[in-house]
């Protein structure tokens, strides 16, 4: 690896000294203890301490950049937060999933499958606050033809959303469930280090910036009433869940659930969470210069922390391996 004054390249033969590995380590256990929401959800302090510690002393000899952030992601595994990780910066490594952002108009279609309506929401995800409006306009227009078309059962799929902003999950809910409905709670962790980055945003929280580094900001749950659109639609509803629903996406479908708009059909997430962490917080780790990133804030769905923190399908059934989601529609019990 080599540094400049300001910028730094990844050789893939370069090897990163055992110093700069232990060191960036100890940054790495601050910045979790310190600034992750609760960074002891699942391990007391003591016993994440021993295990990272256990890690820390595996690191003898040098090791490639990708080596080291693998054994990083292993100190990020007891957080249970789904959004950490461990990058390599300026990593050419070919994304798993197309960037959606760049379709936002195309991100939410609609169709009528036999006698119901079919809304396939693949991603809730924006470049900025800038697509908001079309989201919003998109989503108006698809009701608009959801009542030419005259339909009285109307399906939402999820099942591959990973997520994005969660405002576009609210904005069709609204056209969904006119009446008030029970919000997430949320903790929020008081750092400097989170402080400094929002300040560097040009952002002022007094509540936030008041707090002791260390205290918990608790945000209760409240109702929710959603904007008023002319002729919300009232047949029944169904949403489709799968195992890569994610995110926002996560977060849209446990509010229907938990408040009861309309039965969840399909399989569990997989890596997702009703109740999880988020709002990104990021840094460079100083030695290695890798990114770390988790999340600030802690959500809890509207039903607070149950046994099992999954979201279990109302009507549990094998999604089509094929895509024909004209076969669930029509196999659907609702």
């Amino acid at each position: 690896m080599f540094f400049g004054t300001n910028t730094f390249t990844f050789a893939q033969d370069s090897l990163l000294s055992t110093t700069a590995m232990q060191e960036d380590f100890q940054f790495v256990q601050e910045q979790l203890f310190n600034v992750h929401a609760n960074p002891f959800s699942q391990l007391s302090k003591a016993n994440y301490t021993a295990y990272l510690d256990s890690l820390k002393a595996g690191l003898t000899q040098p090791l490639s950049a990708a080596c080291f952030r693998q054994k990083l992601n292993l100190a990020l595994i007891p957080l249970g937060d789904e959004h950490a990780a461990i990058s390599i910066p300026g990593s050419k490594a070919k994304k798993s999933t197309p960037n959606w952002a760049d379709s936002v108009a195309t991100n939410i279609a609609y169709r009528q499958v036999a006698d119901v309506g079919y809304i396939f929401a693949r991603s809730f995800a924006t470049r900025g606050s800038q697509d908001l409006p079309v989201y919003e306009r998109c989503i108006d227009s698809i009701f608009a033809v959801i009542r030419r078309d005259g339909v009285t059962r109307l399906a939402i799929d999820v099942s591959s959303n990973e997520g994005g902003a969660s405002a576009v999950g609210d904005m069709i809910i609204k056209h969904i469930y006119p009446r008030p409905y029970k919000n997430y709670s949320m903790n929020w962790k008081r750092s400097d280090a989170y402080l400094a980055k929002l300040t560097s945003w040009g952002f002022r929280d007094e509540t936030y910036q008041k707090a002791l580094p260390g205290e918990i900001l608790h945000f209760s749950s409240g109702k929710v009433l959603p904007d008023k659109v002319p002729s919300p639609f009232k047949g029944k509803v169904v949403v489709i869940i799968g195992p890569a629903t994610f995110s926002s996406a996560m977060m849209f479908a446990t509010l229907v659930q938990d408040n009861r708009m309309a039965p969840l059909a399909g399989e569990p997430p997989v890596h997702a969470h009703p109740t999880h962490f988020g709002e990104m917080y990021s840094t460079v780790l100083p030695r290695t210069r890798l990114d770390l990133r988790f999340g600030v804030k802690e959500w809890v769905r509207p039903n607070g922390r149950g046994k099992e923190n999954k979201l279990v399908p109302d009507i549990p059934c094998k999604l089509p391996e094929n895509g024909d989601i004209s076969t669930l529609i029509r196999q659907l019990n609702w």
